[in-house]
């Protein structure tokens, strides 16, 4: 596989994987880039007389770039996780700050339901089996004291 070829494969590979959601997929992408790319650079790297050290390199750039890749992957996702949860914090602090500014909101009050029960019957030619119906008696509204 000519170097070219390898580079595309590397690219093709992250772009498939890149909609990352769990640390498990981020791990694994920075290790899959990690290992692409060190094996990349092992290629490249010191080949010996007639290219006798160029699999040994491969193999090893290939372990240790697959190794820093998934600690690295672990690491953002790790750092970009804490940042939704602080921002989500803040901005739940701040909602209750601007809550307590304007004055208390009401509870919302869930609305009255009452299920009736339907019983099976034959209309025309077909058969309506049993089942309950739900009927919003009042619907929601704000509690104001």
């Amino acid at each position: 596989m000519r170097k070219s070829q390898f580079v595309q494969l590397i690219i093709m590979t992250s772009l498939i994987v890149s909609g990352c959601a769990t640390q498990t997929k981020s791990t694994a992408l920075g290790g899959v880039i990690g290992a692409g790319t060190g094996a990349a650079l092992g290629g490249i790297v010191d080949p010996g007389k007639n290219g006798e050290y160029r699999t040994r390199n491969v193999i090893i750039g290939s372990a240790v770039g697959g190794i820093a890749g998934a600690f690295a992957g672990s690491t953002i996702f790790e750092s970009s996780e804490k940042k939704k949860k602080e921002a989500y914090e803040n901005g739940e602090k701040n909602a209750k700050a601007e809550l307590s500014k304007q004055g208390h909101m009401p509870d919302l009050k869930n609305p009255k339901v009452e299920a009736r029960w339907i019983e099976g019957k034959v209309a025309g030619n077909r058969y309506i089996d049993g089942h309950f119906e739900y009927i919003i008696v009042e619907p929601a509204h704000w509690d104001v004291e």
